[in-house]
């Protein structure tokens, strides 16, 4: 789901709603009142019109990304998966996924035109904002591991099937018995 560019933010707080408005315009409460330092953040009429229109896709793209996740985490071998944590509803936007050999399988997806990204390469505490001096090992072997799978809703049965084997191919297997179920069977949804 896109809208070209932008998002939104839903809240019933009056004031942070103003606070926000005022960081989307530049940190402005009227016309050249600076109260905070902002942004230029201001959605076209186009951009909003998009968004608003994708929004009547938003849970049946929901569904198709949960179902595709779900099934590429009982069917690829060799990965640490994505979860939810209890109570919580995840939308798989990105699906993450750790891999230790992690350049090689992405080397190999593309290789197989299957697209991938590594959507956080670096941890927090690398970065010039980070004011923690610590050291981090997990944090570290996480971004050394962490790879993205498409799971976005225009993806086939047969594409699932394809990414799992292609990753199952690439990543030495930790338990021996694979899934037998099908990929699940969704319209699709573009």
């Amino acid at each position: 789901m896109h809208s070209i560019e932008g998002g939104m933010i839903a809240t019933s707080d009056v004031a942070l709603a103003a606070k926000l408005r005022m960081l989307r315009n530049q940190g402005m409460s009227s016309r050249y009142q600076y109260e905070l330092v902002g942004l230029n953040a201001r959605m076209t009429d186009v951009a909003a019109a998009v968004g608003r229109a994708q929004l009547r896709r938003l849970a049946r793209y929901t569904a198709a990304r949960q179902a595709n996740a779900t099934w590429l985490g009982a069917n690829v071998r060799g990965l640490v998966t994505a979860s939810a944590a209890p109570g919580a509803e995840h939308v798989f936007h990105p699906y993450v996924v750790r891999d230790r050999g992690r350049d090689h399988l992405a080397a190999r997806l593309r290789s197989t035109q299957i697209d991938t990204g590594v959507h956080y390469p670096v941890p927090l505490h690398r970065s010039p904002a980070d004011l923690t001096k610590d050291l981090l090992p997990h944090s570290e072997a996480v971004a050394r591991e962490v790879l993205s799978l498409p799971v976005h809703p225009g993806l086939r049965p047969r594409d699932l099937s394809r990414i799992a084997t292609v990753v199952n191919e690439a990543s030495p297997p930790t338990w021996s018995a694979w899934p037998k179920e099908s990929p699940p069977s969704l319209s699709r949804t573009r």
